[in-house]
């Protein structure tokens, strides 16, 4: 299985959309002809720590962020509304990289959000085994002697 922030922003769109009914979901911020309200993924920071037998776990702190047109009058109350959604829902989700068949639950750590004047911030950290593909090299020919001595 595949994995990139590209998917798992997909995973994460599929998932919330039905408890965030009307709400675009971007890959990453956009700066022109945004539809409010949405919802876009930003990746804050990567950590990679080396483990045993060529295995790394990997450590992406993102930030789901949360907008709606800033002139509403309730656009406080709307923030804080999208926030406790967020945290009845975000404890794990299914992770798919939609080429492989099925889904994978993942885990969200050190999860937290903060309203800002123009926005709500979710953020979360995921914690995953990671495995670099390597390509497979066989052995094709051992020269093997075998040395018999009486003992």
């Amino acid at each position: 299985m595949n994995f990139t922030i590209s998917t798992i922003a997909q995973s994460l769109a599929a998932y919330l959309s039905p408890s965030f009914a009307g709400v675009t979901f971007y890959e990453d911020p956009n700066q022109q002809g945004t539809q409010t309200p949405c919802m876009f993924l930003q990746q804050r920071y990567a950590y990679t720590k080396l483990r045993q037998n060529g295995r790394w776990l990997r450590q992406i702190g993102l930030d789901l962020t949360y907008l709606v047109d800033y002139n509403l009058p309730n656009m406080q109350q709307l923030y804080q509304a999208a926030a406790e959604a967020l945290d009845l829902v975000m404890e794990t989700f299914p992770y798919t990289d939609g080429t492989s068949e099925g889904t994978t639950l993942l885990r969200t750590y050190n999860r937290e959000w903060r309203i800002d004047l123009d926005a709500m911030h979710y953020k979360f950290e995921l914690q995953v085994w990671v495995e670099q593909p390597d390509a497979f090299v066989p052995m094709e020919t051992m020269d093997y002697i075998p040395e018999v001595t009486d003992g």
